[in-house]
């Protein structure tokens, strides 16, 4: 198999270089190329039948799709050369590949041959995309998975600023799965999940690339490859049980039926309602004489919900479902709503037969495995008789009657109000609303933020890469097996530095060790956290300012009477703070609790240790996730002692590079680096400042370590990012590995994660020191930068804002929300011009230019307007009316009460041209290619 790989993988840059190179005395070789293609590709099918890894599999897939590239392209070059081009050449092709997956469909390749922008590009391949999903669907008759990979070429300046070279390099985006319908097969439809899946997701992507790997700019679209699995979605069968809370509601008629049909047998208690035995299946007519099920089969699954409501087109339904907060407390929630209500609406339930409690699912999620598959859960439907009587309990208390929303579950007083509410909940709301209490507001209150946490810890681990033996039937292909070999660790405390320390475990036990490491931390250090140091005595000064002090430092408010007004001290140290109030010093406490920093952890290292911290540790386990594989931080409460770790991310503070963020302190600045590693001269300790490189893919087994030369250059090469390290790095490792007399690669991987350890700790100590002196918080008690800026602007501004509580009003201004570009991510550009050195410009071409235009601080800028802060309220009907143009064009930025205006304009029609790029007034929306406001 190594050979075939070899060999498909030395064609193909061979195909290549042809391709780069061709010119008019080349055209008498396509036939010869094309043949070798053809070759190729036949090859690839052959062994594409026998028994592979999934990697392997994978990476032949792959370049079967160049090489079908190539095979266009250069008859392409051919055509044109022999005089066959005339006429409009289209600018995509669809090329089919062999299916290298036993669940896969189809597997087709989107070829790019000559579109510049993104915009285009999309387009013709969302129309080739409808097509083709058009035709496979009817042949398997089941809903489809899909997902796209979109490549492309970029370039990147050299760092040298004297070297005009470009770095060119391909690389590739993966969607995420998505499941297209039988419901979502027309035009539309399809183009909306193409824009929603591909257009707008790649989209994102593509931005969030530009913006952390400074300097690739996008230069040449080469493809979309389009996967298409078969999947089979559950459904709702047989007779279940209402849950007891649900049943004493009397709000739902659930059916007994003996059949598979619960689905019809709801309907049929809803159209046709029985006032006796309504539970009983004879009290109704037959669901097939009423309604049209042609061609519908049972179970009901959702997948077949549009069909039958096309069917049946004086029918519309609402689908709910329940969640349980607690063991008797039940939550009704939506899951399918109707865009349109006809003549005949049905609510129906979509139950289960069994119910885990939510905080018993976030708690044992950190023990499940994601890769066993879940155990089926079987549902029923039932006729929801009364939607106000079943969701009541978890909207009010009152016992009037309520007009519910049966989109947003919110209730009014009125059927007017209800009415005049679902004109705007329909356009803009999917999904149930839950909104603050009358009175709520919000404003700082976190003053316990204000103080330093006393202990913070920094950690970093390594992994060997191994090859991972997969199961071709799996949809999730797995390259690489990625098994922790070290860890390390440092202790920072910041009152007293003689409990501080480092420390560092190689081997396969590593993260028991960790997790044995942790519960020793949390017995040595509970101790400062519930024993509190006395006050010191004041001293004559101090004495003389808590006397005349008529502030609460904590606060920041006046003491006055009858407010107490008290000493407070750091427990830590019983150093004398400054007078409070007796109050606020009984609140100002620090949590019981030490953050644990990684740098990326989110995206790598907490996938490694979650399983132990839950397991092997007792104590609950909370997650904050950003997704199912994501977790933005996750708290583990120690069972043992009154103290909690939570696990963060420094990345979420600071989104660069480890390497980066060392390259901006001074040499004085690394002051904990310097201090653990005092034994070191300035020489080994300035090597160490600078992050360095490691052979992660070439550590590939325990044996690796006992090596004693530091491999060549070549072994630190990396196929996740496709690329070598420098000569530069590469030195540096070598003199890293001469200064500290290294004797083999297992002392050089534990030199190199303790620099990485220390360095993170200087890093993130001096930007938590910048952060405490200018805002006054410390940003260790905090997940992420949005969260701690928002408490900055809270705390700085003292300001009390007023929550919106009408779910009308939150609408109103949702829907009025506008936002324009504020990032242009463009494609590679160069100019050429009289302007620039001879080097640069060339005659015989037409003459460009760059300009790149941005607005400094916009979001600083928008925040420092007059924002609104309270007594937000509907205008009269005389005030409105009382409201002409000049009047709310003259309202000053800063006046005393602003408007919240819906309002018609008139876009000049001499401005259409001029504006079309970036129109004022856009719309919020995800859009792109559906709207062609492509900068790309």
């Amino acid at each position: 198999m190594a050979y075939i790989l070899d060999n498909v993988n030395t064609t193909l840059e061979m195909i290549a270089h042809f391709y780069k190179n061709y010119n008019l005395g080349s055209a008498s070789k396509v036939p010869k190329f094309i043949n070798i293609i053809d070759a190729n590709l036949r090859q690839i099918q052959s062994s594409l039948a026998e028994p592979l890894t999934v990697g392997d599999k994978r990476h032949l897939a792959a370049v079967a799709g160049k090489m079908e590239r190539y095979k266009v392209l250069i008859n392409q070059l051919g055509k044109s050369i022999a005089g066959s081009s005339l006429g409009r050449r289209p600018l995509v092709e669809w090329r089919d590949l062999a299916t290298a997956f036993k669940s896969r469909v189809s597997t087709g390749i989107i070829i790019n041959l000559g579109h510049k922008t993104l915009g285009s590009f999309f387009n013709d391949s969302c129309k080739l995309f409808i097509t083709k999903i058009r035709d496979i669907y009817p042949k398997y008759n089941s809903p489809l998975k899909t997902n796209f990979e979109f490549c492309a070429e970029f370039v990147k300046p050299s760092l040298n600023k004297n070297d005009e070279a470009l770095a060119c390099r391909e690389f590739s985006f993966l969607t995420k799965n998505f499941t297209i319908l039988s419901s979502d097969l027309s035009e539309a439809n399809l183009k909306q999940l193409f824009n929603n899946n591909a257009v707008d997701y790649l989209m994102e992507r593509l931005m969030q690339f530009e913006e952390q790997d400074s300097g690739w700019g996008l230069s040449k679209i080469i493809s979309l490859t389009v996967n298409v699995n078969s999947v089979t979605l559950m459904h709702a069968s047989s007779f279940i049980e209402l849950p007891k809370e649900i049943q004493v509601k009397k709000a739902v008629i659930n059916v007994k039926n003996n059949d598979e049909a619960c689905f019809g047998w709801a309907l049929s208690s809803a159209l046709f309602p029985a006032t006796l035995n309504t539970n009983r299946i004879s009290s109704y007519p037959y669901y097939a004489q009423i309604l049209n099920f042609d061609g519908i089969s049972f179970p009901m699954s959702l997948d077949q919900l549009q069909k039958f409501l096309k069917q049946n087109p004086n029918l519309s339904i609402n689908i709910y479902g329940l969640t349980r907060k607690t063991q008797s407390d039940y939550v009704t929630v939506p899951i399918y709503l109707n865009t349109e209500k006809k003549a005949n609406h049905v609510n129906l339930l979509m139950i289960q037969q069994n119910y885990e409690i939510e905080k018993d699912i976030e708690n044992n999620a950190t023990a499940h495995n994601s890769e066993e598959p879940d155990e089926a859960v079987r549902f029923h439907f039932c006729w929801i008789k009364d939607l106000s009587r079943l969701v009541r309990s978890q909207l009010t208390k009152g016992h009037g009657k309520l007009y519910i929303c049966d989109r947003c579950l919110h209730y009014f007083s009125s059927p007017d109000k209800l009415n005049a509410h679902e004109l705007d909940c329909k356009l803009v709301n999917k999904c149930k609303i839950n909104m603050p209490e009358p009175g709520s507001h919000v404003y700082f209150k976190n003053h316990e933020f204000k103080q330093t946490a006393p202990f913070i810890i920094y950690c970093d681990l390594e992994c060997l890469v191994q090859d991972f033996q997969d199961d071709e039937t799996q949809n999730t292909v797995k390259y690489k097996q990625h098994n922790v070999c070290s860890i390390a660790y440092y202790l920072h405390c910041t009152f007293d530095n003689s409990l501080s320390r480092f420390r560092l475990q190689r081997g396969e036990q590593c993260i028991n060790w960790f997790t044995s490491e942790l519960e020793e931390i949390s017995n040595n250090l509970q101790q400062y956290f519930i024993n509190p140091v006395q006050m010191e005595p004041l001293n004559d000064l101090q004495m003389l300012g808590y006397n005349a002090s008529t502030y609460c430092h904590i606060c920041e408010g006046p003491i006055l009477p009858p407010q107490v007004k008290v000493r407070d001290h750091c427990h830590f140290t019983g150093r004398f703070r400054g007078s409070a109030h007796q109050a606020c010093n009984l609140r100002y406490k620090v949590p019981h609790m030490i953050p644990i920093f990684f740098h990326n952890f989110s995206g790598y290292d907490s996938h490694f240790i979650i399983k132990d911290i839950a397991q092997a540790i007792p104590g609950r386990v909370t997650l904050l996730p950003k997704n199912k594989e994501r977790y933005i931080s996750f708290t583990k409460k120690m069972e043992n002692a009154d103290v909690e770790f939570r696990f963060v991310d420094s990345y979420r503070f600071m989104s660069e590079s480890l390497d980066n963020l060392a390259s901006y302190l001074k040499f004085d600045d690394f002051k904990i680096l310097r201090s653990t590693l005092s034994h070191l001269n300035d020489e080994q300790l300035k090597l160490l400042t600078k992050k360095g490189v490691y052979p992660y893919e070439y550590m590939d087994s325990w044996e690796k370590f006992n090596e004693t030369n530091l491999p060549e250059k070549i072994q630190f090469y990396s196929k996740l990012r496709q690329s070598h390290i420098s000569d530069q790095e590469y030195s540096h490792a070598r003199n890293v590995w001469r200064k500290f007399d290294t004797q083999n690669l297992g002392q050089y991987s534990e030199l190199y994660l303790m620099s990485d350890v220390l360095i993170l700790a200087d890093v993130f100590t001096n930007f938590r020191e910048k952060c405490i002196t200018t805002h006054k918080l410390d940003p260790a008690f905090f997940f992420t930068a949005p969260g701690y800026t928002w408490q900055c602007m809270l705390n700085y501004t003292k300001v009390k804002l007023e929550l919106l509580t009408d779910v009308d009003m939150m609408l109103f201004v949702e829907k009025g929300i506008r936002g324009g570009i504020t990032q242009c991510c463009t494609k590679y550009s160069k100019a050429n011009n009289k302007y620039l050195n001879g080097k640069n410009y060339d005659p015989t071409k037409p003459p460009t230019h760059i300009m790149y235009m941005d607005m400094v601080n916009l979001y600083g800028w928008a925040q420092s307007q007059c924002l609104p802060l309270n007594n937000f309220k509907w205008l009269s009907e005389a005030k409105l009316k009382s409201l002409t143009p000049e009047a709310i064009l003259n309202t000053p930025d800063d006046a005393v009460e602003g408007l919240i205006l819906e309002v018609d304009l008139l876009y000049p029609r001499q401005l259409h041209d001029q504006h079309k790029s970036i129109p004022f007034c856009d719309r919020k929306s995800s859009a792109y290619v559906h709207n062609h406001i492509y900068s790309l």
